[in-house]
């Protein structure tokens, strides 16, 4: 398994807002590699972030029912869980050290 600084989980929890923008919520979803592919940003690239970790960060994810996952026949497509959406909000809106994300994902 690989392991994830407190800082990544920060940077590739924003993918929920991906998931938001392409209006990600129960019906509709997005493949794991496409979601991964429009994650590449400067963030990112400092920090040497692979497809394992989104992977690790995402899983998370799902286990707190921030995001969801189903399986298809091209692999798996995540979404955005609306009954956390007040969380959802929160994760969109932060920026900096002064995260809720690694609180969430001790629970």
């Amino acid at each position: 398994m690989v392991k994830v600084k407190r800082s990544e989980y920060i940077i590739v929890s924003r993918a929920c807002r991906e998931l938001f923008k392409a209006g990600c919520f129960g019906k509709g979803s997005i493949y794991f590699d496409n979601l991964a592919k429009g994650l590449k940003d400067r963030e990112f690239s400092k920090l040497n972030i692979t497809k394992d970790k989104i992977e690790v960060v995402l899983e998370a994810l799902v286990k707190q029912n921030i995001c969801g996952k189903k399986k298809k026949e091209h692999g798996w497509k995540y979404y955005l869980n609306m009954d956390r959406y007040d969380k959802i909000k929160e994760i969109i809106k932060e920026s900096g050290s002064n995260s809720i994300i690694p609180i969430l994902l001790m629970l």
